[in-house]
């Protein structure tokens, strides 16, 4: 087949630092059996071309999202991408679009994936494409007019419908287990990860409010958080105020191939996002053996549904609250069944899975086109 991926970015080579770890297996899975093409939609500010995993990249400027910017990219991703059978948009904000513009250009079937907060809306952080009429609508069309909309999590298929939109799969972005497993490192057995961007739909400030009164009840208790800084240094301050500076380590960004040494032997995983369509980064600690306690939404919402459970789901987002799960799931028994119950699912659902998937549906989609 010949296969077309339309991103926001994340395409940078093996080593580069804009990396959508998923988006490079995806990528990197099908151009080892198919002809890929990429394009990434304001990857650069300038016109680009590239190479990865063997499928060429075309980066198309988008300038700052007017309107005449999206035409502009509405008329110059399909002459960028050529002639394709199947064309994917990760992202049903302008990826998407542009790819469900170029399928109806070339007759060609698409697939719309919902990977984030397109239509989500949390006035309280000024967070989402759900809250500005143009960005929700943009959002929409791509929805409406695909011919298959896939997201990762039922939470996000609810999340999605209740939108308005259609929904027709659920394909998790799995965990790359060549990178993520189980690598026998000592057990810390207080000790917690985060990982992800410092920024306020992830709600650091929960985090470490959380762990300031956990600590109390478990002076042991340390936590790790992974992820860039994009509020200069907020939380730091934030973690001297609440006199647990000695117990955090902020380490900055971690490089994708050294996250599951960082991950490995951790008791906990941490999320408290306001919003996550499918956070890689629970799938990425369940196949290191680490379960995620969190914030219901994404995997831990689906994983806490599970039977047996995989993850636990707090009932509200008041930091005693979150606190008190932390420290009733750092107990052996119940810390050890979720994690062999996460761990059992991420390698069912693994990123070769996901490829699949992926595959399967392009070739079905495909086959009806050519059959109408």
């Amino acid at each position: 087949m010949r296969i077309a991926y339309v991103v926001p970015g994340g395409v940078d080579p093996p080593g580069g630092e804009r990396v959508i770890p998923f988006v490079h297996h995806l990528v990197g899975a099908m151009a080892a059996r198919h002809e890929v093409t990429v394009i990434a939609v304001g990857h650069d500010t300038v016109p680009g071309e590239w190479t990865l995993h063997g499928a060429r990249v075309v980066n198309v400027p988008v300038g700052r999202h007017g309107k005449a910017d999206i035409a502009r990219v509405l008329a110059s991703v399909p002459s960028a991408m050529g002639r394709v059978d199947v064309v994917h948009g990760l992202w049903a904000n302008l990826p998407g679009l542009a790819a469900v513009a170029t399928a109806m250009r070339y007759r060609v079937p698409s697939v719309v994936s919902v990977c984030g907060g397109e239509l989500a809306s949390v006035p309280a952080i000024e967070y989402g494409g759900g809250l500005r009429d143009g960005t929700r609508r943009l959002a929409l069309g791509a929805l409406r007019g695909a011919t298959a909309v896939t997201v990762a999590t039922e939470w996000m298929h609810r999340h999605v419908t209740a939108c308005g939109a259609p929904v027709h799969e659920i394909v998790p972005l799995g965990a790359d287990l060549t990178r993520f497993s189980p690598g026998g490192a000592a057990h810390r057995p207080h000790h917690l990860v985060h990982v992800a961007g410092l920024n306020r739909v992830k709600d650091q400030d929960l985090l470490l409010r959380a762990v300031a009164l956990a600590s109390a009840s478990e002076p042991r208790l340390t936590l790790d958080v992974m992820g860039g800084d994009t509020l200069g240094g907020h939380h730091a301050r934030l973690a001297e105020e609440l006199g647990i500076a000695d117990r955090v380590t902020f380490r900055g960004h971690i490089a994708h191939e050294d996250l599951a040494a960082a991950i490995d032997g951790a008791a906990l995983h941490v999320l408290t996002s306001h919003h996550d369509a499918g956070p890689l980064a629970v799938l990425e600690a369940a196949a290191c053996g680490v379960p995620t306690v969190g914030t219901r939404v994404g995997h831990v919402a689906d994983f806490a549904s599970l039977t047996p459970p995989a993850a636990w789901a707090v009932a509200d987002r008041e930091p005693a609250t979150l606190a008190a799960a932390i420290l009733d799931m750092l107990r052996d028994d119940r810390r050890n069944a979720f994690g062999q119950s996460a761990l059992a699912w991420a390698r069912t659902h693994d990123a070769d899975f996901t490829a699949t998937t992926f595959e399967l549906l392009y070739r079905r989609l495909t086959a009806r086109s050519r059959n109408a």
